[in-house]
């Protein structure tokens, strides 16, 4: 079976897919540094076969070990991981440099590997270019002088942004090496998003493609004399779009858009995918098989320990945050609503339930840990007895206002089967209105110029929207959706929307592993990837 090089690897969820798939990762280029630490223990964790993990690998994530006792008593494993991860930044001269001498080591001779991986995405996503280009900022009203220059100074910035142009270092690894395949992945906004990069027309996808196929030329690199270029012909894996036949090549970025919900993912997760297969091989990859089910919030997190938040602040106690939540919902929503009797029934039950794993923790052995769902696949992949409890569930703490909307929001979302926009928030609006300077409020309604789902319940029998980095910052955009625990999800809720293996711990501070965890494809997806990859490369 051919190796796997994974550049631009994040905590590693393209990676795990492919390992869990029975390929050898030979080397992870990642540029943070707390990610890299996430993948040495990966990798670590990987050189042993499951059944024979050390129980002192499971006694560190249970938090009964510290690392540094971890890597004494392994110190060959250890040293092994790390010769596999390389933390750079690709496109700086000696992040390149680094690359090559790294990888050159670890192929040893060896002709041919499977090159995975994408350019960061903020630059692409619709919500990056929102941001970097200031929509919504009051200070960029159209009608304003002063605006419209800061605009044009955000755009000048956003088009010079090397993240645009980091898929040269794709090209450059095409180029040098010639690997036999590549997996490239991004957000659908690639699609979308224009180029600005010297007099290059069309959109950034046009361009990627142009490049994938033709490296050589797209890098203006000579082949050695007699050599012919080796071009790439690039396949989408997806069948969700019937005009695209099997051996059609891609022409558009929406034939490349994969939607993880329809793959057993339990994430409605949109996103780009292309397969370039060397022109030498003349092979062409089969289609992702769609399940017959889809996998669903409850599936996903249902049997977790159940936690509560907590009052940030603020002294914080059981008792006193109980009350917070009473307080707020009774002064803002009880007599303000057409809901009162489902709140004043989920009050009850607040009133009356035990939260017996308190806010969580590093490890938390209450509860049934045991994975269940309809898909043995998912089943198999996140489930370990071995752990004996649930790590990294630990809540966060919220302001008494952004409780009362926690509370609001889930209860209507347990309701009527959704997410409420702004104008459908029901009590008394002046206590419920966000502090946002785009949010007004009038007799009947909340009003919002954008983003009128920002306060995001996620729903019990759906798949969850898509985990994205943001949720480092605020978990406003994933609210657990029994209003009894009235919090944002936890990490590893989030991985588990990603599909990462119950054992695989993610390093650095909460914060940190947060923004791991959006950042990741998830691992049930890229599994099924690398299945279908495995069928030619052997």
């Amino acid at each position: 079976m051919l190796p796997v090089v994974d550049i631009f690897a994040g905590p590693g969820g393209l990676g795990e897919g492919f390992t869990q798939a029975g390929y050898e990762i030979l080397l992870s280029a990642e540029m943070d540094p707390t990610a890299c630490e996430t993948l040495k223990l990966r990798k670590f964790f990987h050189q042993f076969r499951e059944r024979k993990v050390p129980e002192a690998y499971y006694k560190f994530i249970r938090g009964e070990l510290e690392l540094e006792q971890l890597k004494e008593k392994f110190p060959g494993e250890w040293d092994s991981a790390c010769k596999a991860v390389a933390n750079i930044e690709l496109g700086t001269t000696n992040g390149n440099a680094e690359f090559n001498r790294k990888l050159d080591q670890k192929l040893e001779g060896r002709d041919d590997f499977i090159l995975i991986g994408g350019p960061p995405c903020q630059a692409y996503s619709l919500a990056g270019r929102s941001r970097m280009l200031g929509v919504g900022r009051k200070a960029l009203d159209p009608e304003n002088t002063s605006g419209k220059d800061l605009r044009a100074q955000l755009a000048s910035e956003f088009y010079k942004d090397k993240r645009h142009t980091l898929y040269l270092e794709y090209l450059n690894i095409l180029c040098r090496y010639q690997p036999a395949i590549f997996v490239m992945e991004n957000v659908k906004g690639m699609g979308s998003a224009r180029s600005g990069v010297g007099a290059s027309l069309g959109s950034v996808f046009e361009n990627i493609c142009f490049g994938l196929r033709n490296p050589y030329d797209a890098m203006s690199i000579k082949t050695r004399e007699g050599e012919l270029p080796k071009g790439y012909k690039l396949y989408s894996l997806t069948s969700d779009n019937a005009d695209l036949l099997t051996g059609s090549e891609i022409q558009t970025a929406s034939e490349c858009i994969i939607r993880s919900e329809n793959y057993g993912v339990p994430q409605a997760r949109h996103r780009i995918i292309v397969v370039g297969i060397r022109e030498d091989l003349g092979m062409v990859p089969e289609k992702l098989l769609p399940s017959k089910n889809q996998s669903t919030v409850r599936e996903a997190i249902e049997n977790m320990p159940a936690l509560r938040s907590g009052l940030s602040k603020e002294q914080d106690s059981e008792e006193l945050w109980r009350n917070a939540v009473s307080e707020q919902v009774r002064d803002a929503l009880i007599g303000h609503t057409d809901v009162d009797a489902e709140i004043e029934d989920t009050l009850n039950k607040f009133a009356k339930h035990v939260i017996s794993s308190g806010r969580g923790g590093i490890f938390v052995p209450e509860g049934n840990q045991d994975f269940d769902c309809k898909s043995k696949s998912l089943k198999k992949l996140i489930n370990d007895p071995r752990i004996k409890g649930v790590v990294q569930h630990e809540t966060r703490s919220h302001i008494r206002s952004d409780l009362l909307r926690y509370f609001l929001v889930s209860v209507l979302g347990k309701i009527n089967g959704k997410s409420p926009k702004f104008s459908e928030w029901k009590g008394k609006l002046g206590l419920i209105k966000p502090n946002h300077l785009n949010v007004t409020v009038d007799d009947k309604e909340l009003h919002s110029s954008s983003h009128t789902d920002r306060f995001k319940v996620q729903v019990w029998d759906r798949p969850a929207s898509t985990v994205v980095s943001h949720i480092s910052k605020d978990g406003h955009y994933f609210i657990h959706p029994d209003p009894t625990q009235c919090r944002s999800f936890t990490v590893r809720e989030a991985a588990r929307l990603q599909t990462f293996p119950d054992n695989y711990f993610f390093c650095g501070n909460r914060t940190q592993q947060y923004h791991q965890v959006g950042n990741a494809v998830p691992v049930l997806l890229a599994r099924q990837i690398a299945d279908i990859l495995v069928s030619f490369v052997n």
